[in-house]
């Protein structure tokens, strides 16, 4: 044989060097964890709005609309008996005045509930006289939503 000489191709140091990347960024990648979901908390976050009411069931509940003198949220025998209620309020604004909260022997009590409730916003915990009660209705005095608009009031009890 006469004059061979092995010259280097080209190709093959190209397909070398893009190997050797490739192994390269593949080691980079494994082992690493995808990022975290999220922060985790015990209770489901509010949806829509509505704060996380877990641990209380909805009594009962009442669209207002504009200006009243008075607007009732019925409450029916099957809801039980309760020690402790909240009101809830989404869709609006709700100034209210007074609540008087109507017990199965028609016996009504004001707690001293006058609030500015914001959208999404819920009333203190108010505590029932005479420990468990059945409540009849709640009673909103004197107060109103801004023009054009309409709240949903929720009463919730434990």
């Amino acid at each position: 044989m006469v004059g061979t000489m092995s010259v280097p191709r080209p190709q093959k140091s190209i397909s070398y060097l893009v190997s050797a990347l490739l192994v390269a960024l593949s080691a980079c990648t494994v082992g690493s964890a995808p990022p975290p979901a999220g922060p985790t908390s015990p209770q489901p976050p509010a949806i829509g709005g509505h704060p996380d009411m877990t641990g209380w069931r909805l009594l009962g509940d009442a669209w207002v609309t504009g200006q009243f003198a008075n607007e009732m949220i019925r409450v029916g025998k099957y809801e039980g008996r309760v020690a402790r209620v909240m009101l809830v309020v989404t869709d609006s604004h709700l100034e209210v005045g007074d609540v008087v909260i109507q017990f199965g022997n028609a016996q009504r009590w004001s707690p001293g509930l006058r609030h500015s409730f914001a959208d999404g916003s819920r009333s203190r915990v108010i505590d029932l006289p005479g420990h468990v009660r059945f409540i009849r209705g709640v009673e909103l005095i004197r107060g109103g939503v801004p023009a054009g608009t309409r709240a949903h009031v929720e009463l919730w009890g434990q």
